[in-house]
Parts: structure tokens; sequence; C-alpha cells
């Protein structure tokens, strides 16, 4: 039997079998996106820590829709004048004396005034050098000290001040070198340096800083300072050296008369081998790696620095056999051709990181999010499949959805509706909404009176 063409489909209704593979496909992979997505939109948190491992890039490739405005992986350090660093092999701490402005392509919102501060984002400090040495000698005081400048090129565009002291007693704020690990490049350089100066310290203590006689009146030495540039080839290999000092000045203790180093018993050698090994020392603590590094070339150190007659034969023996680099280390020195560890600014940064929820929270937190997307796109999806499925020309009939036979007493029963419907008042809404079927599926359909000229006749009349 035709239904009326005015059949209205209940939402309600189970659909046809083939959108079932279709709606089973659509809730397990959306279900899937849905928990992958709220993974990262409500099951992580964005904190700030610091660190000392700088990671320009972001921590996570998430999308521009996720991360919006925010900014994931470490800040550039602002370092300021009279700040000071250390680098990761730490044998020695650096003062920014004097800076010039950075580079504008450092920072997205440009470079810094000239004077007011660099920014430093993990750059590595091999193009930074010496290009300036100091020592000076205190017999008084028992202390030798010795000094260099070095000098950052652009994008960094800095020149700081290290130094380093020698005495018979310890010094309050100085670094005790048993901090470092026995094994470390950190400990080799600093014990090479304390080594070659107490070689130097053997002038003050026998007291041959004073006059040699070639002066009048005789007198002790009060201070030394001597001065110096290194001298490094352009090309390759890069060799360095110390050349004779630009600047030797013994300041007499009786008349405060500058003298020279002719004049004064201490082997002035002493001097150039304190500033030959510590100028080593500073290059390889900044990563500036040269074949001829008296450190881990035993060659250069035989050719560099001179033998005294305070020469330490114990050092010596270690630092012309097995390098002064290596003489902590149990493993064989490598060659003198294998460059030394990459050197930056030991400095914690600030970052940006996700990190995930305790898991109760995260647990929650997804499973909830998920379910409310889930449930939203889910009615949403059915709603527009019922409007698709109620356009089908098949869903105007019971056989569209499921087979109904009526029998002659539904037939029947139809009819005697349909006639009660037309006898009603007039002033009545003529369409009235018919219900039959089985349990198991119902069509409804509305039905209009029929015009008073279509006699109604019963079938048991007929």
């Amino acid at each position: 039997m035709k239904l009326p063409p005015a059949f209205s489909y209940s939402i309600s209704k189970p659909f046809p079998q083939k959108y079932h593979y279709f709606l089973l496909a659509f809730g397990i992979l959306s279900t899937a996106a849905f928990a992958t997505i709220n993974i990262f939109l409500v099951g992580h948190d964005v904190i700030t820590i610091t660190s000392t491992h700088f990671n320009s890039a972001p921590v996570s490739d998430l999308p521009m829709w996720y991360t919006g405005s925010q900014t994931f992986g470490c800040f550039s350090h602002q370092f300021q004048l009279g700040d000071q660093f250390r680098t990761n092999i730490s044998a020695f701490s650096y003062r920014i004396f004097d800076m010039g402005s950075s580079d504008s392509g450092q920072s997205g919102a440009g470079g810094l005034p000239a004077g007011a501060g660099f920014l430093y984002a993990n750059q590595d400090l091999a193009t930074c050098d010496v290009d300036h040495f100091e020592i000076m000698v205190k017999p008084g005081d028992h202390l030798i000290t010795v000094t260099a400048t070095i000098v950052c090129p652009p994008p960094l565009t800095f020149r700081a001040v290290v130094r380093w002291s020698y005495s018979n007693h310890v010094m309050i704020g100085s670094r005790a070198v048993a901090a470092f690990p026995v094994d470390s490049l950190s400990r080799a350089i600093t014990d090479g340096v304390r080594n070659i100066m107490g070689e130097a310290y053997k002038d003050i203590s026998t007291g041959l800083y004073a006059t040699n006689g070639t002066t009048r009146p005789s007198q002790q030495i009060y201070k030394v300072i001597a001065q110096g540039e290194p001298n490094c080839d352009p090309s390759p290999p890069f060799q360095c050296v110390v050349p004779p000092f630009t600047s030797y000045n013994a300041i007499g203790n009786i008349d405060l008369n500058i003298l020279g180093a002719s004049d004064i018993a201490a082997d002035e050698g002493n001097l150039y081998n304190v500033v030959n090994v510590f100028y080593a020392g500073v290059r390889l603590d900044l990563g500036h790696w040269t074949t001829d590094n008296l450190f881990t070339n035993t060659t250069s150190f035989k050719r560099l620095v001179r033998v005294t007659s305070s020469a330490n034969p114990a050092f010596r023996a270690v630092a012309t056999t097995q390098g002064m680099a290596y003489a902590n280390s149990a493993d064989p020195p490598p060659p003198p051709d294998v460059p030394t560890p990459h050197a930056v600014v030991q400095i914690p940064y600030i970052c940006n990181i996700l990190q995930r929820k305790p898991i109760g929270s995260f647990a929650i937190s997804v499973l909830s999010a998920t379910l409310s997307m889930f449930l939203g796109t889910w009615g949403l999806m059915t709603a527009i499949l019922s409007f698709f499925v109620g356009k089908n020309p098949g869903a105007n009939t019971c056989e569209s959805h499921s087979e109904i036979l009526l029998s002659s007493n539904s037939e029947k029963q139809v009819h005697l509706l349909l006639a009660s419907v037309t006898h009603g008042s007039e002033g009545e809404d003529a369409g009235r909404e018919v219900l039959f079927g089985s349990n198991s599926s119902k069509c409804r359909f509305r039905s209009k009176a029929p015009e008073p000229s279509e006699p109604i006749m019963d079938q048991t009349q007929a």
C-alpha cells in the first residue's frame, strides 16, 4: 500500500543499512582525532623554567592555530656591562668590560643600542680570541697575576677580561682547583697554569726580584708589569705566538724608578712561560682550537716554553710527553689535530615548555573534552544525515524502511479514520496525523480531508 506523499520521516527511526558503516567509521575516527587534539589542548600546561641547555627551536612542532602568539623554547639572554660568565669548560671566569651594538638579527625586536648590552643565544665562542695580555709580579705580596682580554666579533660584539693569580697562600674568593673533575679539561687547564706559575714563583721565594748590580742603589723590586699582544698567522694552520713584551716595567722599592728586565736578577723567561701557558689555556677554554696549542701538542710546548733554572721536572716530563690537556686522563692522548669541545657561555635561560598534567587530571581533562566534542559532532552529523535521508524518494513509503503488510481490518481502520476527519467541524484543521504499523516500525503521515464531491465508502458496503 502506498502512503500519501506528505509522509514525515522521524529522525529517531534507524537509518538504512548503507549508512551504518559510515557512522561507525566516523565515530571511531572522530573519537581518535578528538582525543589526539585534546591531549595537547587540555592535557598539557605551558610552564616557564630555567635551563642551561638552550634550544632555539620550539620544543614541539605545534601548528600556529594552537600556539597562537605563545613562543616555545628558550629566550636569548641579555648581558650588561660588568656581567660575568663562565664557559661550559669552566676553567676561568670572564667579566665584560666593553661592548658594542648587538646584531639586529638576534631578536625579533631588533638589536640593542651600543653599550646597552648584547643578546646571547648559545653562540659558539670559537670566534672569540685573546687580543692583549699582562703579567704583574708583586714580590712584597708574594703574588703573581696574569691577565688577558678577549674580543668577540659580531654578532656578539663584546670584550671581556680574565685573570688568574698565584700566591703562597689560599686567596679568599678564589675557586679551588679541586672543585673541577680530575679528568676534565678545565682541571687540566688550571693545573697547567698553576704549575707554570709555581715555577715563576720561585724567583720571588729566592729573592731574585732585586737589582743585579747594574744600577744604583741596590734595592728590592716593588712591582713588575709586563704587557704585550699575541701574534697569530691569518692563514692555516693559524699558528699563534707570544712575541716579546711591548712594555716591561720593574719599579724599584726605594726610589720607585722604572727599571728594565736586564736590571733585575729574576729570569724574564719565567714570565714568558706563564703568559704562553695562560694564553693557550684561555684559547682552549673558549673552544678556539689550533693544532699547535701547547696543551695538546707536546712539540709546541717544547718549542714555546723555555727551560729555566726554576723548572719543575715532574711537570715538564708530563707536559712534553703526554700533554698538559691529558695529564689527568687514563685514556691515551689523541693526536694533536683532534679538536677540543666547542665552547658556549654557561648561563641559565628562561624557557617556555609544554608539561603534561598529573595523570589523574590529564585523563579527566582529555576524556571530558573528547566526549563533549564527540557528542556535539555526532548530533550534528545525525541531523544532517536525517535531512538527506528524508529527501530520498523512497523515504515516503513504508516499504522504503520496513515492509508492512496491511490486513483488510487495518485498511478499514484507516478509511474509518479518514471518514471521521471529513465529518469533523469545518472550523477545525482538516489535517490529522495518522499512525499505524507494527511496534518495531511505524509510519506516520498527514492526510487531508477529501473533497466533498468524493464519497467515502466503507469497504463493507462495497
